[in-house]
């Protein structure tokens, strides 16, 4: 198993709150930066969504399809797997995502982890900066939502 990459932010909300959104197998349309449309098949563990991603120009730039593999409330954790991986360059592609209560009960450490199987070498910093960003920015997100 190879790392790409782990994420760590702080969000300013209650575990609580962090969780009811990030828990909400599908609803990323309403906090993922730039998912424009997302679809689940299922619920709980097995469950598939598949979210869509919009470019610059309005148009479809990627869609990729996922598979939730656990969650669990009483640690705050969901671990799901990168469904169609076709990509040459990695096997298996899989994430995990950890919330934290930190000692003041108001705000909530984020972790958002990412794995494969394998990565080709030289894709894996490209492959680890594209993750960062969109895990930066999804992170980010939720806290500028529950902020408002």
């Amino acid at each position: 198993m190879v790392t790409i990459t782990e994420v760590t932010k702080v969000v300013d909300a209650p575990i609580g709150e962090v969780w009811a959104i990030i828990s909400a197998w599908g609803s990323e349309r309403f906090w993922f930066p730039n998912v424009i449309k997302s679809t689940v098949e299922g619920s709980g563990v097995g469950a598939k969504r598949t979210l869509t991603f919009g470019g610059e120009d309005g148009e479809v730039a990627f869609e990729i399809s996922e598979q939730l593999q656990s969650i669990n409330p009483a640690t705050h954790t969901i671990s799901y797997i990168c469904l169609g991986n076709d990509d040459p360059k990695r096997k298996n592609p899989y994430a995990r995502m950890t919330l934290e209560e930190l000692s003041d009960g108001g705000r909530a450490q984020f972790k958002w982890a990412a794995g494969a199987e394998w990565v080709e070498k030289g894709y894996l910093p490209e492959l680890k900066a594209f993750l960062d960003g969109i895990f930066g920015s999804a992170i980010d997100s939720i806290g500028s939502k529950l902020a408002s």
